[in-house]
């Protein structure tokens, strides 16, 4: 019991030094919310889908839950426009994916930026604020704006970003979240197990 609490605790301090609060400026007001649950619960999550949604890329393209399909894993990372934590993340999830994906893996990230608005009332001012944000980062990884479905549903009373979770080929999460920053090698080593994870349940088909 005392090493759960230790890990916690450690999972608080790194976080409150590597999220943002939800409606802050560019100030990373720290918070410690929505800490993921792994590191008390290990490999007792239960898929859930994300549901029936339709949202947009940020050149208009209706997307729906198959940008899944073909990969046995897709990285879902949400960001704001004013979260600097997020913003320095993007570049090394990029090459993340790209190193992975030159091994044979199949792997996808998906951004999802949250402030906005979405796919029936956009805020144009956030919204080119995002493009430029992902023109400046150079990042090749699909972003989209959020519809009701997904707002209404996983992504509901966020507070806390970067905020990111697992998503397998059928549209369903996965995993808990994983709220804050990580480095490169972190988040390798959590990609990593979540691929060992999906080869042990293929064995025991």
């Amino acid at each position: 019991m005392k090493k759960i609490l230790i890990l916690i605790t450690t999972l608080v301090v790194f976080c409150a030094f590597t999220a943002c609060t939800s409606g802050n400026n560019s100030d990373n007001t720290n918070s410690s919310e929505n800490i993921s649950q792994s590191a008390t619960e290990e490999n007792t999550f239960e898929p859930i889908p994300l549901g029936d949604f339709s949202v947009q890329d940020f050149d208009g393209n209706i997307l729906t839950k198959d940008i899944f399909k073909d990969y046995d894993l897709t990285m879902v990372n949400l960001w704001t426009t004013t979260c600097s934590y997020c913003i320095e993340e993007m570049l090394p999830l990029n090459t993340i994916r790209d190193e992975f994906q030159s091994e044979g893996k199949k792997i996808n990230i998906i951004g999802i930026c949250m402030d906005i608005g979405n796919t029936d009332d956009i805020n144009d001012d956030n919204f080119k604020i995002a493009q430029e944000i992902i023109k400046k980062t150079g990042v090749l990884y699909l972003n989209i704006i959020p519809d009701d479905v997904l707002l209404l549903g996983r992504l509901k009373g966020i507070q806390a970003f970067p905020e990111s979770f697992f998503v397998d080929n059928e549209g369903n999460v996965i995993t808990d979240a994983h709220v804050g920053a990580l480095g490169k090698n972190q988040w390798k080593v959590l990609i990593n197990e979540e691929f060992d994870k999906i080869e042990k349940s293929l064995d025991k088909e």
